[in-house]
């Protein structure tokens, strides 16, 4: 009697094991991380100027699917899942004057931003060199 009542648990505690273990695997497969190298980065998200604005600092624009135009000096990284891309932002001051109105940094010290990939309909070059 005490061999199986010990096997019940035995049985419980291993089928708990598993269904934890299986939770845990969820949340870790669901971590997004973020590269910052050119190159791997390039290989997620294909498009032109993804190695291009990773390795200069320049001024570009990225026009999104609403008509904005976010002002970025460069993209830092682009998530592993190439939905996400952390860039530094232009202040106000860097953009030049025209009849566009840019989405820019409130301060200098406030440039990071996340943008969704899958929102940017073009990019460009804001100022030719």
């Amino acid at each position: 009697m005490l061999a199986t009542v010990l096997s019940v648990i035995a049985v419980g505690t291993g089928l708990a094991s598993l269904w934890l273990s299986n939770e845990q695997w969820k949340k870790v497969k669901a971590k997004i991380g973020m590269l910052s190298d050119a190159g791997k980065a390039a290989e997620i998200l294909p498009a032109w100027y993804t190695e291009r604005m990773m390795m200069d600092q320049w001024y570009f624009g990225l026009v999104t699917t609403d008509g904005h135009t976010i002002a970025i000096g460069n993209i830092a990284a682009i998530s592993d899942d190439g939905k996400w891309m952390d860039v530094e932002l232009l202040t106000s001051d860097e953009v030049p004057e025209n009849d566009t109105k840019f989405i820019t940094a409130v301060a200098d010290d406030r440039r990071s931003a996340s943008i969704q990939i899958e929102k940017v309909i073009m990019a460009y070059e804001i100022i030719t060199s």
